[in-house]
């Protein structure tokens, strides 16, 4: 339990470049996952009071991270979704957050990266069935890996793929490709 907490602490952090705080990034995770939403639907799904995402939606708003527009269904209603800056702001924050966890697999071998996926897998997997979590939140069971841009070096230079490394002499090596990280989607 400690060590969950330690992570889970720490991922909710801010990260070096984050604007954004823990909150405001699952609102744009589940506008991500779901595009436009109510105010209510987006609330149920981050599993948070109406005013409290209310707070959220008008903070993200002024930050131009989100718009809202009318809803089709009913012209007394509205709904919010990403403007391309808040997609923009997520994937950032995401791509932060996935180098964070490559740097901290870096030295595994394929096969404990491998081994610790399916085994974390399976436990969320456990977890999940025993925590009368609503049917709405079910956004949250994809992963946000499912949508998370891939990390990729600015210069193309220092893209390495398996093959590189095997060729390199170094096949046990652990480099951050594709590959690799296909294997958290």
């Amino acid at each position: 339990m400690h060590a969950f907490t330690r992570i889970g602490r720490r991922l909710k952090a801010k990260q070096p470049g984050d604007t954004i705080d823990h909150s405001a990034h699952v609102a744009l995770f589940v506008l991500r996952c779901s595009g436009a939403l109510r105010l209510s639907d987006l609330a149920a799904r981050m599993e948070l009071d109406a005013s409290t995402a209310s707070r959220h939606v008008r903070s993200l708003e002024q930050l131009g991270l989100i718009r809202r527009s009318p809803d089709p269904d009913d012209g007394r209603a509205f709904r919010v979704e990403l403007t391309e800056q808040g997609m923009q702001e997520w994937e950032d924050s995401a791509r932060r957050r996935m180098e964070l966890l490559s740097a901290a697999m870096e030295g595994w071998s394929e096969e404990d990266v491998q081994t610790f996926e399916r085994l974390m897998t399976r436990f969320a997997d456990s977890v999940a069935p025993l925590t009368d979590a609503p049917a709405q939140a079910a956004w949250a069971e994809k992963g946000w890996a499912a949508v998370a841009p891939r990390p990729s070096p600015a210069d193309p230079a220092e893209r390495r793929t398996d093959t590189d490394s095997a060729a390199e002499g170094d096949p046990a090596g652990r480099v951050n490709t594709d590959k690799n990280l296909e294997s958290t989607r």
